[in-house]
């Protein structure tokens, strides 16, 4: 398979009347601080910065007038103390780390004229929304945009608006796949995974009890995991014998679905999870 930043597109393009969005999941920006915390060497968070640059390149020759973020922009920075007197207090980790890695993003993706950012709150953002929250729209639960897609980051229980969007996304998962190639090499992909099947049995995914007659439920969706952003991140290889499907409880069904379709980044439609 060929290889190179421009067969790795690990974003997705859509237009809703007149807006064109280009949509991304899992930047996980200062992830080097959890590498600074077992003893390594992070004074700049260089690998934070290319994704950034990344992204801002690919704004550049896309053209969006919105970027939207399916959650966990950042690695999270902020924990709880573990002693039983400090137990509802939080401190923040790798303070500078935290301040370059979001002054960064804020002047080379925020700023970009024309450009509206949103970002669907994952499990990861805590520490940068503060600071973020006059600059970007954000949305703590999920949305239903446009009239027609809905979004969440996936850790937590999607609401019904959402499920009634003619067209679904969500993070969260990092999903992957592995191939063994004729030297029995094993390689290791990002892959965006799709399911399309009737609204009904999307609520029976995740076990929403209505009633039949409700408006739509006959209706065919599509909802779609978007891979990592993040290629410096590791992912949950869907094709592995012995799945931990117990780490996304939320989405244990889906994941397990027989009809999900695979594609690799590069577009290639692998076809059919449970052939793979």
């Amino acid at each position: 398979m060929s290889s190179g930043e421009e067969t790795d597109r690990r974003y997705l393009l859509r237009k809703y009347n007149n807006n064109r969005v280009m949509i991304v999941s899992d930047l996980h920006l200062g992830f080097e601080a959890e590498w600074s915390d077992k003893g390594l060497d992070t004074r700049e968070p260089h690998w934070s910065y290319k994704i950034i640059d990344q992204l801002k390149n690919e704004v550049s020759k896309t053209n969006p007038n919105q970027l939207l973020i399916l959650g966990d922009l950042e690695h999270s920075f902020i924990h709880f103390k573990s002693s039983e007197k400090d137990k509802e207090r939080i401190w923040v980790s790798n303070r500078w780390l935290r301040e370059k890695t979001l002054h960064y993003f804020m002047e080379q993706i925020v700023k970009i004229d024309s450009l509206k950012v949103s970002l669907i709150r994952g499990n990861q953002d805590t520490s940068f929304l503060r600071s973020l929250e006059k600059l970007v729209k954000i949305y703590p639960q999920g949305a239903e945009l446009f009239g027609q897609l809905g979004v969440w980051h996936g850790h937590t229980r999607p609401s019904a608006p959402i499920l009634f969007s003619s067209e679904i996304m969500l993070g969260h998962v990092h999903p992957a796949i592995e191939l063994i190639d004729e030297l029995k090499i094993q390689h290791k992909y990002p892959v965006f995974v799709k399911l399309t099947v009737s609204r009904e049995e999307i609520f029976h995914i995740f076990d929403f009890q209505l009633e039949l007659e409700e408006i739509g439920l006959i209706d065919e969706v599509t909802i779609t995991i978007l891979p990592a952003y993040n290629k410096f991140l590791g992912g949950f290889t869907l094709n592995q014998r012995k799945k931990k499907y117990q780490s996304y409880p939320v989405l244990s069904q889906l994941l397990q679905h027989p009809k999900l379709r695979i594609h690799l980044t590069n577009g290639i439609d692998l076809g059919l999870l449970a052939d793979l």
